[in-house]
C-alpha cells in the first residue's frame, strides 16, 4: 500500500465534515492544494511550468487550476494507487475522451448521495426512473453510476429506459402505485421528445434534467426549454444537475442558478488571460474546486463560461473557445 493512502483517507474524512462545518472549506482546500502540488505528478509539473511555488500560494484565488483537457491525455492521480474503476466522458470513438480514475467508488456514492439529500430530498422517499438513453451507451458514465447507486438505496426502483415512451408511461404508473414520489433523471433530449410525442402530466414527479442535446436536435436556450417542459408536461419540480466526468461532486438548480455541493466551490477566471488567477465572484471561465477529488486533482479549469454570485451560487452561459485550453496544453508539452 502506498504511504500516501492513509493521508488520502484522512482527507476524505475531513471533506465529509464540510457538510456540517462549511467554514473550514478554505483551510482544507489550501491543505489539499499543497499536498497535490507535491504528490500529483501531472499537477506538480503544470505548476512548475507556470513558475508557481505552492508555498507562496496563500489564498484560493491564487491557486492555478489544471485545464480540464488534461484528463484526456494524462493519468491524473495524487500518489500511487490501484483504481477500482474509471469514469469516461461521452463521445464518438474518433474523439479523445476524458478518463477520471476512481480510487474508491463508495466515496463517489457517498458524496453524490449527501449532496442530493441536502439539495433535493431524502433518496429513501423517491422511486427512480432513469430516462438516459444516450448515457446508456457509455458503460463508464459517471452519471449512470450515480443514478444506479441511488437506485440501490431503494430496491423497488425501476430500471433505466430508452426513448420508449410506452414503457415509460407503464413503468411510471407502477411507480405511482408504490406510494413513493416519482423521481425522473433524464437527458434534455428525451424530455423534449417526450413533450413532442406524448401528452403527459408529470406534476407529481420530481424531474432532474442532466443536459444532453448536442447533436440530437436544434438547441434552444435552457430557460426557454424549461418553460416548454413545464407548460407541456406540467412539471412543477424541475431541477438541473451540473456534474462532469472529471468531478466527483455535483450542483443542482431549480431556477437556472446552481447551488454547489458541500465539497465544491466555483471561481471565475479571465477569458483573455486564463492563467492570471481567479476571482470569487464575477463573469468569466469557471474554475472549480472539488475537494472530493483529493485522489486526483481538486482544482479544475473547466470549458464553461458563467457567473459566480456573492452567495457562491453560479450560472452557466455556455462553453469556452477551445483555443484557451489548447494554449495551456502547449505550455505543458514544452
Amino acid at each position: 500500500m502506498s504511504r500516501l493512502i492513509p493521508i488520502l483517507d484522512l482527507f476524505q474524512t475531513e471533506v465529509q465534515k464540510l457538510s456540517i462545518e462549511p467554514d473550514r472549506f478554505e483551510a482544507l482546500a489550501m491543505e489539499i492544494f499543497r499536498f497535490q502540488a507535491e504528490q500529483n505528478p501531472v499537477y506538480s509539473r503544470f505548476l512548475y511550468l507556470l513558475g508557481c511555488e505552492s508555498r507562496f500560494v496563500s489564498h484560493l484565488e491564487e491557486i492555478p487550476f489544471l485545464p480540464i483537457s488534461f484528463f484526456k491525455n494524462q493519468e491524473i492521480k495524487t500518489g500511487e494507487w490501484q483504481a477500482e474503476t474509471w469514469f469516461q466522458s461521452s463521445g464518438t470513438s474518433k474523439q479523445q475522451r476524458s478518463r477520471h480514475f476512481v480510487r474508491k467508488l463508495a466515496w463517489y456514492h457517498s458524496v453524490s448521495a449527501q449532496i442530493f439529500n441536502s439539495q433535493i430530498g431524502d433518496l429513501q422517499s423517491f422511486q427512480i426512473l432513469g430516462l438516459l438513453p444516450t448515457y446508456l451507451e457509455n458503460p463508464h458514465s459517471s452519471l449512470i453510476e450515480m443514478v444506479q447507486s441511488f437506485m440501490k438505496s431503494d430496491s423497488n426502483s425501476r430500471q433505466f429506459l430508452s426513448v420508449d415512451f410506452e414503457s415509460f408511461e407503464s413503468d411510471l404508473a407502477v411507480v405511482r402505485q408504490s406510494g413513493l414520489k416519482p423521481l425522473i433523471f433524464s437527458v434534455t433530449y428525451a424530455l423534449r421528445k417526450l413533450m413532442e410525442e406524448k401528452s403527459m402530466d408529470l406534476s407529481d414527479c420530481v424531474v432532474i434534467e442532466t443536459g444532453g442535446m448536442k447533436g440530437l436536435g436544434n438547441e434552444i436556450p435552457k430557460a426557454e426549454m424549461y418553460d416548454l417542459l413545464r407548460n407541456n408536461l406540467k412539471i412543477k419540480q424541475l431541477y438541473s444537475e451540473y456534474g462532469m466526468t472529471e468531478m466527483l461532486s455535483q450542483a443542482y438548480s431549480s431556477d437556472g442558478i446552481y447551488v454547489p455541493g458541500y465539497s465544491m466551490r466555483v471561481l471565475v477566471r479571465q477569458l483573455e488571460d486564463p492563467l492570471s488567477g481567479s476571482s470569487m465572484t464575477g463573469r468569466g471561465g469557471l474554475n472549480i474546486i472539488d475537494l472530493a477529488n483529493m485522489d486526483t486533482c481538486s482544482f479544475i479549469a473547466t470549458d464553461d463560461v458563467g457567473q459566480v454570485f456573492d452567495d457562491q451560487r453560479f450560472e452557466v452561459f455556455g462553453r469556452v473557445d477551445g483555443s484557451e485550453i489548447r494554449g495551456c496544453n502547449l505550455l505543458f508539452a514544452n
